[in-house]
């Protein structure tokens, strides 16, 4: 009787997840099909189910010199920004939940604001600047110009994380005579690491498939995975077969990490939901 009145009760909660699981895996299990298809295969009307799967498009795509450094380039783009960006608002977060900083509200507020702003917004007076600097056109430039999105996300994330740790820990720690750096080390760390790698999982998806920052600071050395798709993507026709079999292969890496860290994902996203 009692799992029958569950089963009533989480009935639209399990239909909206698989509705949500059908809109989600259908076009990526679309595209798949289209990379394993002939060029014939792939415009017939309707669409042909009985076919003979081909590896063509995953053979020209991975000999794509230009695909392959674009593929090295974002894995070496999103470690750099990740790693910027949880370290930073590691110590930001500690900052904010710790001590009393005048215009606290302000700065979070502010936070958020900058967090919803278009991406493409903050390239055009950056362009001149990494020209300036030298940062045009290069890995480091492009992962520390994504912070300008993941840093904000990630404080707020973190913080949320850092505000559930009850205080006594703190002044527990400090009667120890632990120092800030070594509480954020040996406490915070290990407490919230489910929120940590949640939030680095997130900023990595995010910076992974960004592309219109890259479109603007980059030109021919530090070119990610995005533009690498893009490339199949002609002026009067596209290479349907490469550029399905392109994204494909870019969603690889994310699967993988996600697949990896899922506990410490699902750990991490109801870590700020639950008291201490």
């Amino acid at each position: 009787m009692i799992k029958s009145y569950t089963f009533r009760y989480f009935f639209p909660a399990y239909l909206v997840s698989f509705i949500a699981i059908i809109f989600t895996t259908l076009p990526i299990i679309w595209i798949f099909f289209i990379s394993i298809k002939s060029k014939k295969d792939s415009f017939t009307r309707p669409p042909k189910f009985s076919f003979e799967p081909i590896i063509d498009n995953y053979v020209k795509t991975i000999n794509n010199e230009f695909f392959r450094e674009t593929f090295f380039n974002s894995l070496l783009i999103t470690a750099f920004g990740i790693t910027l960006s949880i370290v930073i608002a590691i110590f930001a977060a500690y900052a904010l939940k710790r001590y009393q900083i005048r215009f606290k509200k302000t700065f979070m507020q502010w936070l958020l604001l900058a967090y919803m702003l278009p991406e493409f917004l903050f390239v055009l007076p950056m362009y001149s600047i990494y020209q300036t600097m030298g940062l045009y056109d290069t890995h480091f430039g492009l992962a520390l110009m994504y912070q300008v999105h993941a840093l904000p996300f990630s404080i707020w994330m973190l913080r949320s994380f850092l505000e559930e740790i009850p205080k006594e820990i703190d002044d527990a720690a400090l009667i120890d005579g632990c120092s800030p750096f070594q509480m954020i080390y040996k406490i915070y760390i290990p407490l919230i690491l489910p929120g940590i790698v949640a939030t680095a999982i997130l900023n990595g998806i995010w910076m992974w498939n960004e592309l219109a920052i890259a479109i603007g600071l980059t030109f021919m050395e530090a070119h990610p995975i995005t533009l690498g798709v893009a490339q199949y993507r002609g002026y009067a026709s596209k290479d349907w077969g490469g550029m399905t079999a392109s994204s494909i292969l870019a969603l690889i890496p994310m699967i993988f990490f996600v697949i990896v860290a899922q506990k410490h994902i699902v750990k991490g996203l109801t870590l700020g939901s639950l008291k201490g």
